[in-house]
Order: structure tokens, then C-alpha cells, then sequence
């Protein structure tokens, strides 16, 4: 496994929600390859505090779980700042907390997120077979990219 120092991997999710818990799955597999545990952070939502504490890394990957179709059952993509109304504080989503951290903190980390595709939602732990099939697909895609 790569050493991403600089980088910090936040998997937002539930597992006791089913597929919900994909991202904190993806942290869990990171975690037995042997990454540094201190560089991966599980979390329900975002929330505006986040912004202070990624702007202490050059990049930072979201992982969370999708109920949209993805053709490959996931979806790396490179996030961009942006600032977005929102009627709920409940979540914030990372282009905002991107937004807040350039704003308040003058840091503009790198940033991605890798989409999961999940199916069932309801409450019990356990991912999905065809969830866990496309959390291993986003593994291996994940273990061959560079983010420097």
C-alpha cells in the first residue's frame, strides 16, 4: 500500500444502514493493507468544523456510498470548491467544506471523492453482495492511483 502522509481519507457513512456503511469500509480495508490509521477519519455527515481539519493536509479523498448508478459501481472524481445553500445544517456537503476552508483558513488541499454505488439501506449491519462487489472494485481502482 502507498503512503499518502499528506493525505487524509474521510469515509462518511452508517454501518448500520447496509450500504450506507461503504465508506467507512473502504477505511476499514485501507486500514488491514496497512495504512496509517491517523490519516483516515469516519464520519456520519460533514459538518462546517471539518473545513479547519483539512486544511492541515495537501489532499483529501471522500469516500461515500451512492444510490445513483454508476456504470463502473463507482465514481472517482476531483472535487472543486464551491459554495452551496442549503435549507438543513444537518449535512454539508465536502464542496462547501472545500468552500469554508479556502475561505476561513486560506488552504486550498487538493480534493477528491470516490463514489460507491450502494443498493439496500435499511437498518442492520452488513454491506450487500453486489455493495461489497463494488467496494472491492473501488479498492483496487484506489490502489493504483496517485493523488500527489
Amino acid at each position: 500500500m502507498k503512503k499518502l502522509d499528506k493525505t487524509l481519507i474521510i469515509g462518511i457513512g452508517n454501518n448500520t444502514r447496509q450500504d450506507d456503511g461503504l465508506g467507512w469500509c473502504f477505511l476499514d480495508n485501507l486500514e488491514k493493507e496497512g495504512f496509517n490509521s491517523d490519516n483516515l477519519l469516519y464520519k456520519y455527515q460533514l459538518m462546517v468544523e471539518d473545513a479547519e481539519l483539512i486544511g492541515e493536509y495537501e489532499t483529501v479523498i471522500f469516500v461515500d456510498a451512492c444510490k445513483t448508478e454508476l456504470k463502473e459501481g463507482f465514481k472517482l472524481e476531483q472535487l472543486f470548491s464551491a459554495e452551496q445553500v442549503s435549507f438543513s445544517t444537518h449535512a454539508v456537503p465536502p464542496n462547501q467544506i472545500l468552500n469554508l476552508c479556502e475561505t476561513i483558513y486560506n488552504k486550498k488541499p487538493k480534493a477528491y471523492i470516490i463514489k460507491i454505488q450502494g443498493f439496500n439501506w435499511d437498518i442492520e449491519i452488513g454491506l450487500s453482495k453486489k455493495a461489497s462487489l463494488n467496494l472491492n472494485k473501488a479498492l483496487l481502482n484506489f490502489t493504483k492511483k496517485s493523488f500527489s
